[in-house]
């Protein structure tokens, strides 16, 4: 069986203060994907379904004993699915940095076209000072 390679998301700049373990690949998938959504259905209706999630996820967050991906029922995973949207929609409709973390994480983003953070952190192109 292989295990999958799973990332934290915080979702503290959303206002909730927990984090989610979800599998990266899937992750990813959902950043492609839901820029050709927002565009399909309107920037209107995609922040009334992101406003409709939040309120959905933030009022049932709390009585969940478990967000990991890792040995969750059916319903655990619908919910991760859904906190993982919710995330990914504010970073595409409100510009809400991302706050992830996991093994494998910096090879994943630059493997889909994003920046060697560390790198550019030490050559100087971003201010060390953001991440404090």
């Amino acid at each position: 069986m292989i295990k999958e390679n799973l990332i934290t998301i915080s979702l503290t700049r959303l206002g909730i203060e927990k984090s989610i373990d979800v599998p990266a690949d899937m992750f990813f998938e959902l950043m492609e994907i839901i820029p050709n959504m927002i565009e399909r259905i309107g920037l209107d209706k995609s922040k009334k379904q992101y406003a409709d999630m939040w309120e959905s996820v933030d009022s049932s967050i709390e009585n969940r004993s478990n967000l990991s991906w890792s040995n969750s029922d059916e319903e655990t995973k619908v919910f991760l699915r859904r906190c993982q949207v919710l995330t990914v929609l504010a970073a595409h409709l409100f510009e809400i940095p991302l706050m992830l973390s996991g093994g494998g994480l910096d090879e994943k983003i630059e493997d889909i076209g994003g920046i060697n953070i560390t790198e550019q952190v030490e050559n100087g192109s971003i201010p060390i000072e953001q991440f404090h």
